[in-house]
């Protein structure tokens, strides 16, 4: 494979930038006010001559300059925009391959300013670009008061499991970044982070499908990216908010965020609490065979009450060291108190006993903590007004967390009026200490090369260490006994270091990139246990290339085509071999035989009027890592919840993403997937070799309303589908949505209803050849959500985000986003 890469890498290289031989130039120039002074934050737009399309944007510096780069020839007109003056239209002016300067330009000031505009807009909760879909938590009303991994679950394409697990377009092994940084926590642990985040605090979550090779290499799937609030105004600004939501149980969030920026310094903080309350009612019907026959069944109704209390926060500042550098630092804590009580009631049913079922209660308390601590300082210089620049990022991060178990379990027979137990309750106590840090560093350099081809370069090393001490312990003889069986030490270390280098090229009417991105990955994982220790290292290195080109046919269609190389390793909690207690019949546990998923996408795209796109996407992983629910290999009638890597997957699917404004104050978009996917594998005596075709549908209603009102409508339906060994029931859901601005439109008070008909909640049946469970899993999805938030400080001035160079991205992923 190697070899083969070696090989064609070069010449895809000179065929996607030889694709056609235009050239770009640039236009650069100055924007005054009537007394000649330097007009800083102005808006300048490139718009094409022919359609009005923009083709590049900018901000005046401090000195009114403004410098528009990477142009492709064609006629354009310039427009500025500034608050309080008129606004600057050019005539048409011609870009070759030159710069193009342009006389002064003097803005004159409006002789009358409206104290209110009377044009209103309203974002859509679902964006359509070329290459991804961005859901704007931010303006949606129906996802007020929600958790992220709500408003996930809501999302176009994104399956949340009962287990918490998360899937895109129905496939596992996403990678969920924040702010553009990965967050190396996954499964359990991770849903708690995301039921801990309020929506409050998040402004939009982008959903790639198919990544370039500048993204990190994680992620079989692609990437969830949640983009926290950051104000961008002049001067002091800020909200606050509060909301209450009740459901079976209540639900409420608060917060605050404040920003101050000015030419040289931007200064941001914020705070985000929550505390909610709510269920999970899982009902399970087990069966176990052998030889074909019926052994033994356990009926079970599981109930637990959780309560979530979270307090989050960060702090941080950007600072011009001059107009081309800029270092920045934030640091961000959390801290989640969670609190699960159950009750389990198992009725045990014996083919050898058909007329004598027993049953057993369990009852359990767990009160856990976890939060984080991170830190990031970066830097980011811009060497000149063609795109050359350079970040660097250094991030530490903290996850500790420690908490109990117990378990008291008391056997009965049933048999008439006879209460009494068989035996004395079996009573463990578990208590678990843990600790992840994450140590990394990065640098993204980009540059002009000859020929107006855009290079991006950069290399990123990362240290995990993670270290998980669970010990259980027998009280049921009133004495406290270690459980040599479920007691376990796990410590996992992970080193990464990456590089990468990525093309891209435009052209009038084609756009080209190439990237290669290397990974190195050095880990190893060790388990002490009261009956002895194992070890097990990792170590390997992958090419992961990257090809994207599209094809400008008109002015209203474009045509595109992805290639990409993708992978997912087993964190550490998925190897991690502790066994954690859920009830006498049921176990999770890792599985520290785990080996990377390694994956290959197609992608084929069309984009008409920029609304409307279609995607025709193949996949083929090998050794997914799936969830399973299998029968203990070691134990009778018990069964283990862990990951196992099956042979293969491969995918085949079709995605529409379509916005259309029906009227002047309705606006629509809608998400529909239609994809097969096939599994292949072995495990617990179980060939399997299936396949199932799918779909699913998310509309989102946006309306604008009279005196400042406005409503939201949105559902999404997912038919039946295959994941493994698991065959999903369909789920459907209907929310609702009314938001009213008040106090010169300072304030928000919105009203909304989600899951109305309750029926986004998991069932699902898993099929081995001596086992058949079934499960429904009932959350408290359906609820009832006020919000009221107050806005405050300057509104009248423009944002100061640059656009230089198209390295926008790299700015992002460099730490200035973070907030």
């Amino acid at each position: 494979m190697y070899t083969l890469i070696r090989t064609l890498f070069p010449a895809l290289i000179i065929i996607g930038l030889s694709a056609a031989v235009s050239r770009a130039g640039s236009v650069s120039g100055k924007i005054t006010n009537e007394a000649g002074q330097p007009v800083s934050l102005a808006s300048v737009l490139l718009l094409r001559a022919t359609d009005s399309v923009l083709a590049k944007t900018e901000l005046t510096d401090e000195k009114g300059e403004y410098h528009l780069t990477l142009i492709a020839d064609g006629s354009y007109i310039l427009r500025v925009n500034m608050m309080g003056y008129e606004e600057y239209a050019s005539a048409p002016i011609t870009i070759g391959s030159s710069d193009v300067p342009m006389p002064d330009i003097k803005l004159h000031t409006r002789a009358t300013e409206l104290k209110e505009v009377a044009v209103r807009t309203q974002k859509p909760f679902v964006e359509v670009r070329a290459d991804k879909l961005v859901v704007n938590v931010e303006g949606s009303i129906v996802s007020t008061g929600s958790t992220a991994l709500e408003v996930l679950a809501r999302s176009p394409g994104v399956t949340v499991d009962n287990n918490d697990n998360i899937s895109l377009k129905g496939k596992q092994g996403v990678n969920v970044m924040i702010n553009g940084k990965i967050q190396p926590i996954s499964g359990q642990d991770l849903a708690n982070m995301l039921k801990s985040m309020s929506s409050n605090a998040i402004e939009s979550i982008e959903l790639i499908s198919n990544p370039s090779a500048k993204y990190d290499a994680a992620g079989t799937a692609g990437i969830i990216n949640i983009k926290l609030k950051r104000d961008k105004k002049i001067g002091l600004n800020g909200s606050v908010n509060g909301t209450y939501g009740q459901g079976i149980y209540g639900k409420t969030n608060w917060g605050f965020n404040m920003n101050y920026r000015n030419k040289k310094v931007n200064l941001f903080a914020n705070y985000n609490g929550s505390y909610r309350e709510g269920f999970n009612h899982l009902t399970l019907d087990r069966n176990f065979f052998e030889g074909g026959q019926f052994a033994s069944a356990y009926i079970q109704d599981n109930n637990y009450l959780y309560k979530i209390g979270s307090n989050s926060g960060n702090i941080g500042m950007d600072y011009s060291l001059s107009a081309k550098t800029t270092i920045g630092c934030a640091f961000n804590g959390d801290q989640t108190d969670f609190l699960r009580e159950g009750y389990n009631y198992s009725l045990v049913k014996d083919a050898d006993r058909p007329d004598m079922p027993r049953h057993f209660i369990t009852e359990n308390r767990a009160p856990n903590i976890w939060g984080s601590r991170t830190a990031n300082l970066n830097l980011r210089h811009t060497f000149d007004s063609g795109g050359k620049s350079l970040t660097v990022d250094a991030d530490y991060a903290a996850y500790p967390s420690s908490g109990t178990q117990d378990f008291t379990t008391t056997y009965y027979n049933d048999v008439a009026g006879d209460t009494r137990p068989i035996a004395a309750p079996v009573i463990l106590n578990g208590d678990l200490r843990g600790m992840t840090q994450i140590r990394s560093g990065k640098v993204d350099h980009t540059r002009t090369l000859p020929g107006k081809i855009n290079m991006e370069v950069g290399a990123k090393t990362s240290f995990v260490t993670s270290d998980n001490d669970l010990r259980f312990y027998d009280l049921s003889s009133g004495k406290r006994v270690e459980d040599a069986g479920r007691t376990n030490h796990f410590v996992y270390n992970e080193n990464i270091n990456a590089g990468y280098v990525n093309l891209s090229k435009e052209y009038d009417k084609w756009s080209t990139q190439l990237g290669l991105r290397t990974e190195q990955t050095i880990a190893d994982g060790h388990a002490t246990t009261l009956k002895g220790d194992s070890t097990f290292t990792r170590r390997y290195m992958q090419l992961f290339p990257s090809f994207a080109v599209q094809r400008h046919l008109n002015k209203k269609n474009d045509l595109g085509v992805t290639l990409s190389r993708r992978i997912e390793r087993p964190n550490y909690d998925q190897l991690n071999p502790s066994a954690y207690y859920l009830d006498p019949t049921t176990f999770k546990q890792g599985y520290p035989y785990l080996i990377p998923a390694l994956s290959y996408s197609a992608e084929l795209s069309w984009v008409h009027d920029q609304k409307f796109i279609t995607n025709l996407n193949y996949t083929r992983t090998a050794h997914p890592i799936t969830e399973v629910i299998q029968p203990s290999p070691t134990e009778a009638r018990v069964t283990i919840q862990t990951q196992k890597n099956l042979k293969s997957m491969q995918y085949f699917g079709v995605n529409g993403s379509y916005q259309v404004k029906v009227t002047r104050w309705w606006n629509n978009t809608t998400n529909a997937n239609v994809y097969y996917a096939h599994y292949t594998g072995d495990i617990a005596g179980t060939n399997l070799s299936a396949g199932r075709v799918t779909f699913d549908a998310n509309s989102s209603n946006s309306f604008l309303l009279p005196k400042d009102w406005s409503a939201e409508v949105s559902g999404f339906y997912q038919a039946p589908q295959l994941y493994g060994y698991m065959s999903l029931r369909p789920t459907w859901m209907l929310n609702v949505g009314i938001q009213k601005n008040l106090l010169e439109k300072r304030a928000t008070l919105r009203l909304n209803a989600t899951d109305i008909f309750w029926r986004g909640y998991p069932r699902a049946t898993s099929t081995y050849v001596d086992y058949r469970e079934s499960f429904v899993a009932q959350r408290d999805t359906r609820q009832v959500t006020m919000s009221f938030t107050y806005r405050f400080g300057k509104r009248t001035v423009p944002p100061t985000m640059r656009h230089r160079g198209g390295a926008e991205d790299e700015k992002r992923r460099a730490g200035n986003a973070t907030g």
